[in-house]
């Protein structure tokens, strides 16, 4: 899987319909904004098995645990498309990040250079590259 030519226009458009977006599970939540973000750099949909099978905490939360939990889901998704694991320190921009949140969650964010970004209630949260646990190299 490659990154598409005009990859980092198409990312940016993902990210700043986000940054006016909502947090609503099964539409923007940090999964489907990783997805997109996939979408957007390589034109595949890593999430097209899963969207709209869900659609609140509980239906998120029972999906993924029949998955192995977040990291399991994002690193079997991984290894399915061929992304290679990369030290958080390596991500670059448009690869995927496992996080962990301030109040100890794990969650999927996006590379944009020095910051991750995910969904937050409204618009996206910037983190710090450092709270990465692990990463992947998209296309």
């Amino acid at each position: 899987m490659t990154r598409l030519p005009d990859w980092p226009e198409r990312l940016d458009r993902v990210v700043e319909a986000a940054r006016h977006s909502t947090f609503a599970w099964g539409r923007v939540d940090c999964c489907l904004f990783a997805a997109d973000a996939v979408v957007a750099v390589t034109g595949v949909d890593p999430a097209a098995p899963w969207r709209g099978t869900y659609a609140d905490a509980g239906t998120a939360t029972r999906l993924l645990a029949r998955m192995g939990g977040l990291s399991a889901m994002a690193a079997r998704v991984a290894r399915h498309h061929g992304w290679p694991a990369v030290p958080p320190a390596f991500l670059g921009r448009g690869d995927v990040a496992l996080v962990r949140l301030d109040d100890g969650r794990h969650a999927l964010a996006v590379c944009l250079g020095a910051a991750l970004v995910l969904p937050a209630q409204r618009g996206l949260a910037a983190l710090d590259r450092t709270r990465a646990l692990s990463g992947w190299r998209i296309g």
